[in-house]
């Protein structure tokens, strides 16, 4: 399979200065910094989810982004697209469905 979440967290963590100042500059949502405990602590409460409770989060928190003006759809889904290759196709089209369901 491909990279795991915290390979690839770690990868994107590790991105050069100029490429995190232009992330920066294109996502006015991504003003918290991720460290590796983070996200650990992050996979950790997540992993406990079952897939609906999971989605009800998911939807909990879009929902307060766009009450907030904060929500990006075309930042979301180029993100969902860079990590793509590193998915089955049966977690494409979920993400896929997903993506259509929040738009």
């Amino acid at each position: 399979m491909g990279k795991s979440l915290f390979e690839y967290a770690s990868e994107r963590q590790n991105k050069s200065y100029e490429e995190e100042k232009d992330a920066q500059v294109n996502s006015k949502n991504e003003s918290q910094k991720y460290d590796e405990k983070t996200i650990k602590e992050q996979v950790n409460k997540y992993s406990k989810f079952s897939q609906e409770d999971l989605k009800k989060e998911l939807f909990s928190k879009v929902g307060e982004q766009k009450e907030k003006g904060q929500f990006n759809f075309a930042d979301l889904a180029s993100r969902i697209e860079g990590i793509k290759p590193m998915l089955t196709s049966e977690q494409i089209k979920n993400l896929d469905n997903l993506l259509n369901q929040i738009k």
